[in-house]
């Protein structure tokens, strides 16, 4: 709840009434001020602000500025610029995307923004900063949601997604003309790594339930009829989304080479409260895909009438040869897990939803060798960091090849991607100075990255190595050496072996507010973390512990501690320091002296 509080000089003098409260109400929601006149009418302003506050449910009162007060809450361009109405009309009238999509956006937006931010004004800096933000993702973090029968925090995908929605309705009135906001205050502010699964419990990731080949034949033999067999079999079979294996009728099978049977996906059914279900296109320009499918596959679809049937017969359809509902397959489903568990096939542990037969799929392929792009083509991914971050924890045969092939760079053996050369292997050799140098081989990470290297066989390694500890695409191009020298100004820079590496432990950032209020960037900040960073990254260091406080750029006047190094124990200690220090210097920010804001 807001509460009134005196602000008192040395000599004990009320110099303002602040009335402060937590944005939301919450103990994570940021804490708010705004400050009176020094006199009676300025305490009985304050007072009536208090009740304002709290009768907006620990917001801001619609209409009112910070610093400024109530401009006129009736006036149009307020009511407009009040949040709840403007990301309302952001997400309606927005182009190119479906009724679903908004509709799930306006849902999202009701359960997880509004209560904190509904009547914030959005062109106020108060009310949406880097420290409000900061607030809410904490706030989200210790949300438990519920999935399936249990209650686990909200997981870190999904506080992306929200702080996603947020970042574009803000940046909307960043661009709009004339401007509403200078910046977007969700820019910069660090979430949850998304790859912090399984650390409430035993499961690698709690979102999928990955089958063993045995274990989907066990369901597929207990569903209670034939097409609830073939649907199983289908979906493990072609890694096929409900929407698209559910739209697929006789004109997808390409037979032009009776040998090679294909499928064209070109559409799925969607749904939306206007239309509600109808058949459009599918999730994304890499789902509508050709995959060449089993002969298991295609009697099925003989079985199921689709060389005798018309082009336009559903593969897999409901009674009267109309949409197969989803709930009334999911019902034949949960019956075929139950009874798969009562037979001993399917441990009681595990609990697969239809669509973890996708995920099942893609993790038969990935373990029999096939490369992430081929799962990625044949799931329809977008983007092969979606494939990655799904699926790369399932390469352990890769992992232990790319730990060889490193060892063996460092002992000075030649290399390739797929492990150390056999000992009578010809020698690649390194270029001699004054050799030929026409060329380098450049390896291009996301986020625009560049590292070049004489010889393409450790440039190669260097890619493979990142990809596989960062889950996140990196690739050699080919390059004249002139250009790269021209571009950069030198060819010192151009690599003869693996750059060096190091583990290095971290601690923060913790980021401290003018009255040394302690703001944790991420949940877990306060526990060390270790990762690798190779020499051209910033927290690169062969010291065992180095630290920094120091204030940070902006009005928000705020104060950054964090240490890092290679010695966990120094790590530790270093961290200690850091805080103490910014715990010294916070009240002392650059820009509060400038305002007269700093603390005497």
């Amino acid at each position: 709840m807001a509460s009134v509080h005196p602000r008192r000089n040395r000599r004990g003098e009320v110099t303002a009434w602040l009335v402060k409260w937590r944005l939301g109400g919450t103990r994570e929601g940021a804490q708010q001020t705004e400050r009176f006149e020094p006199t009676e009418d300025g305490r009985e302003s304050a007072e009536v602000f208090k009740e304002a506050v709290n009768e907006a449910g620990q917001q801001w009162p619609p209409g009112w500025v910070k610093g400024q007060g109530l401009i006129n809450p009736e006036a149009e361009e307020v009511d407009r610029c009040r949040f709840q109405v403007y990301a309302t009309a952001s997400v309606v009238h927005r182009t190119g995307v479906e009724d679903r999509y908004r509709d799930a956006c306006l849902g999202e937006l009701t359960r997880y923004v509004f209560p904190t931010f509904g009547n914030c004004d959005v062109r106020s800096t108060q009310h949406f900063s880097r420290r409000t933000i900061q607030a809410w993702v904490n706030q989200l973090a210790a949300t438990e949601v519920r999935r399936g029968s249990k209650r686990k925090l909200m997981s870190p995908k999904t506080i992306k997604n929200l702080h996603g929605l947020l970042s574009s309705i803000l940046q909307e009135a960043v661009d709009e003309d004339p401007p509403l906001r200078d910046r977007n205050p969700c820019k910069g502010v660090r979430l949850p790594r998304t790859d912090d699964h399984g650390t409430s419990g035993d499961d690698l990731d709690e979102d999928i339930e990955f089958l063993e080949p045995a274990e989907v034949a066990g369901i597929a033999a207990r569903m209670r009829t034939p097409q609830g067999r073939r649907l199983v079999e289908d979906i493990y079979a072609t890694g096929m989304r409900w929407g698209e294996v559910s739209a697929l009728a006789g004109r997808h099978l390409v037979m032009s080479d009776p040998a090679k049977p294909r499928v064209r996906v070109t559409r799925a059914w969607k749904w939306s409260k206007s239309k509600g279900h109808y058949l459009g296109t599918p999730k994304s320009t890499r789902s509508r895909r050709t995959l060449r499918i089993t002969d298991r596959t295609l009697a099925n679809w003989e079985a199921q009438g689709v060389l005798t049937g018309g082009a336009d017969q559903l593969v897999y359809r409901g009674e009267g040869g109309e949409r197969l509902p989803y709930s009334t397959f999911y019902d034949e489903w949960m019956d075929g897990v139950r009874r798969a568990k009562a037979a001993g096939v399917l441990p009681e542990h595990k609990n697969p939803t239809i669509h973890d037969l996708r995920h099942s799929h893609a993790a038969a392929l990935i373990s029999a060798g096939h490369s992430l792009t081929y799962v990625q083509r044949r799931l329809g991914h977008e983007s092969i960091k979606t494939t990655s971050d799904l699926y790369g924890h399932l390469l352990p045969e890769a992992d232990e090849a790319a730990m060889a092939t490193i060892d063996a760079s460092l002992d000075g053996a030649p290399v390739l991607p797929g492990g150390p050369a056999p000992v009578a292997a010809a020698v690649v050799p390194a270029p001699r100075p004054g050799g030929d140098r026409s060329t380098v081989h450049v390896v291009l990470f996301t986020g625009g990255h560049q590292e070049a290297f004489w010889r393409p066989d450790i440039a190669r390694l260097c890619a493979e190595v990142w990809k596989l500890e960062r889950r996140a695409e990196a690739r050699v191009e080919e390059r004249s050496a002139s250009l790269w020298e021209a571009r950069h100004g030198t060819l010192d820079g151009v690599h003869e072996s693996l750059p060096a590496r190091a583990q290095i432990w971290s601690l923060g950032p913790v980021v401290y507010g003018l009255d040394g209020e302690e703001l944790v960037v991420a949940p877990g900040g306060h526990a060390p973390r270790s990762a690798w960073a190779w020499q051209w990254e910033e927290s690169y260091t062969t010291e065992g512990a180095r630290w920094y406080a120091e204030h940070q750029r902006g009005g928000d006047c705020l104060t950054a501690a964090a240490a890092w190094g290679t010695d966990e124990k120094q790590v530790r200690a270093a961290y200690v320091k850091a805080r103490e220090k910014g715990l010294k210097i916070c009240g002392q920010h650059p820009e509060a002296v400038r305002a007269g804001q700093a603390e005497p």
